[in-house]
């Protein structure tokens, strides 16, 4: 099968009456900067006019050129005018050529920009983004996007053009482009891709329905299913990790006892591990401390998933040494099964290693081909972008029968400096649900007859700060809205059978990066929001999920001019394997009202009940907590009528354990 993307250096065709790009050539008298036609974009700390300029002093052709400057630790970058935006149409492949050189060789981007309306803007799936080798002399590009195949006009309806000057934030550099045509033909690939937006998918099922209060009936005597216990895991960044443990980059095991201590009392049902094969002591010796690790904190290897290539998808290992390490570990007899071929591949510094998504397709076959050799019953692990479509839709297509799950990092990019609480914890989960759920029906029709299923080795919420600050150094990405946000995915994700477990991103951070980390080797004693979630998650998760049928607090908004709605407390309530506990966890995504709770218990008679509830008052606190009590407080818990009575507090996560009162 032809590559989705074809790359040509073939002189770019002059301007034409089929250009669809205004002011492509630069040659329209400019009063100021950008030009007519381009506009500045990104956070608007790195607008600056004079980052991108006209410049006659070496043009490709004609009297003049755009000089792209980007400043080091800069995150500014142009794009064609909105108001010229490309319109995209089904059935049709749009060619877009330039010529293009820098100020010294490296990496630039080119790439779409996707919306579905710009007024109001609506994000849709880019057609693509692609890494240029770029150097001082001038150099043709030539890029083909395909609609079936790289994009759905059904949803991605208009196209900006976007350049980088570079890969590298941190980089200084100057680009320039010139000659930037844009031409709309018949594609020429036969079929399409199934359209996400055509298949069937069943609705997100919240187990409640709109009423004025939280009143539901658990009925114990009915078991839905079993539980997905391992939605609550926690991803370990490496063996040899960035915050210098659990292991020493000279392999030494480094990691405090009472850090060792908190990440045991966690009970993380799975985890994961990456760049297992990029370790400075080696592969065997990685899986052996890996394998080590998972002893010393009591999670089953079967339920660990080890990635071996480098970080950033930088370089890849052959298939002969992926199978080697895994014929290491199953002599060791360590009980490793989930095997994940290449973390992201499909983010901008992989560029050079998979510049399309057929190079990836073509990797993955030969080492998913060599691991089941090795090991038959070893599950492989194929990495996609959940929301894409050349690297989520066409990845599936292509890959299909060679994978037993998928990776599709559902990070969720709200903007937490602009949306509101309820936004951010209710309506960005219930709308990455539902692409959870899409991409499930993918799975299926692509896999017809065969089991395979979602293994989420990464997420979380994924956001800027108000000065265009790195996810990583967001309080709130962590603190109680950060929180709230993974509460309530964790809920869905261990009732509704989405995915066989989650893990989310990430164990060890630094105490100048709490965006994301659960513990600080800096500071042994301190927790984050995120643990204290997770610690009791994980003891109020039981066996069996239980029917519940009542009603709750609605929260509703419109969504593309429809509207959309879902409960405001999202409830989840399980059984113990022997049915002598009954667990509720519910998350008050309301930031203003508190819930007053009314549990009828149906088929289990409560001799006692217990609760706490998690939360925190300020929306810019610290994540960093000194002590569980800062955060975590009992609350009251009534038996009356067969049931339950509390209140579940605004903004805070509930978890109740109710005992079964013993038989006469």
């Amino acid at each position: 099968m032809a590559p989705l993307l074809c790359l040509l250096m073939i002189p770019a065709a002059a301007a034409g009456d089929g250009n669809l790009v205004f002011n492509g050539d630069f040659e329209a008298a400019a009063a100021q900067n950008p030009p007519p036609g381009w506009t500045m974009w990104g956070d608007a700390k790195y607008k600056d006019p004079a980052n991108y300029a006209l410049d006659a002093s070496n043009p490709h052709r004609g009297k003049q050129c755009l000089r792209i400057h980007h400043p080091r630790d800069a995150a500014g970058y142009i794009v064609s005018s909105p108001e010229n935006a490309l319109r995209l149409r089904k059935g049709m492949m749009v060619t877009v050529s330039f010529w293009a050189r820098a100020a010294r060789p490296g990496k630039a981007l080119f790439g779409f920009d996707a919306y579905e309306t710009i007024n109001p803007y609506v994000d849709a799936p880019s057609p693509g983004a692609f890494s240029l080798e770029v150097g001082p002399e001038w150099k043709a590009y030539t890029f083909t996007v395909h609609e079936g195949w790289d994009f759905f006009a059904s949803q991605t309806r208009l196209g900006l053009l976007m350049f980088k000057a570079t890969t590298t934030q941190a980089e200084e550099q100057t680009l320039w482009i010139d000659d930037v045509e844009a031409v709309e033909t018949p594609s020429t690939r036969e079929g399409r891709l199934l359209e996400r937006r055509e298949l069937t998918v069943p609705p997100l099922e919240h187990r409640l329905r709109p009423g004025a209060r939280l009143e539901f009936t658990v009925d114990a005597a009915k078991p839905l299913r079993r539980a997905t216990r391992q939605a609550g895991g926690v991803s370990f960044h490496r063996v040899a990790g960035w915050t210098g443990v659990p292991y020493t980059k000279q392999g030494e095991y480094v990691l405090a006892p009472e850090l060792e201590r908190a990440v045991r009392d966690l009970r993380l049902p799975m985890t994961r591990f990456y760049a297992v094969g990029d370790e400075a002591f080696g592969l065997e010796p990685a899986i052996d401390k890996a394998a080590e690790f998972c002893r010393r904190i009591g999670v089953p290897p079967d339920q660990t998933v080890l990635e071996f290539e480098t970080q950033g998808a930088t370089r890849t290992l052959a298939p002969d040494v992926w199978a080697r390490g895994i014929a290491h570990s199953l002599k060791q007899g360590y009980g490793f099964r989930n095997w994940e071929i290449t973390n992201e591949p499909y983010v901008d510094e992989a560029r050079a290693t998979f510049p399309t998504p057929e190079a990836y397709v073509e990797h993955f076959l030969a080492v998913s081909a060599a691991i089941r050799r090795a090991h038959p019953e070893g599950r492989i692990g194929l990495a996609v972008s959940g929301r894409d479509v050349a690297w989520g839709d066409y990845v599936l297509k292509r890959a299909a029968g060679h994978y037993d799950f998928v990776a599709g990092h559902f990070y969720c990019f709200v903007n937490v400096n602009k949306s509101s609480f309820e936004d951010a914890t209710l309506r960005a989960n219930y709308e990455t649900l539902d692409e959870v759920l899409r991409l499930d029906a993918l799975l299926r029709a692509y896999n017809p007859g065969r089991e395979v299923w979602q293994l989420e080795t990464e997420w979380g919420m994924h956001s800027r700060g108000p000065n265009g600050e790195r996810p990583d150094y967001v309080n709130r990405n962590a603190n109680i809205l950060g929180t709230m946000h993974r509460a309530v995915r964790l809920i869905y994700y261990a009732r509704e059978d989405l995915l066989r477990g989650a893990s989310s991103w990430e164990m060890f951070s630094r105490l100048n990066s709490p965006g994301f980390g659960f513990l600080y080797p800096e500071a042994p004693g301190r927790r984050s929001m995120f643990y204290w979630l997770y610690y009791h998650f994980n003891r109020h998760v039981g066996a069996w999920v239980l029917d519940t049928d009542g009603t709750a607090p609605w929260y509703t908004w419109t969504d593309r001019g429809k509207e959309a709605s879902g409960p405001l407390t999202p409830t989840l309530a399980t059984a113990s394997a022997d049915g002598k506990q009954l667990y509720l966890v519910i998350a008050n995504g309301s930031w203003s009202k508190a819930a007053e709770c009314h549990a009828t218990l149906k088929g289990f008679e409560a001799a006692r009940a217990t609760a706490v509830a998690l939360s925190q008052s300020d929306l810019d606190a610290s994540p960093i907590i000194e002590r569980q009590e800062d955060v975590v407080r009992e609350i009251p818990v009534a038996l009356a009528g067969g049931g339950l009575r509390f209140e579940v507090p605004a903004h805070a996560i509930v978890f109740v354990t109710v005992e079964r009162k013993a038989a006469p």
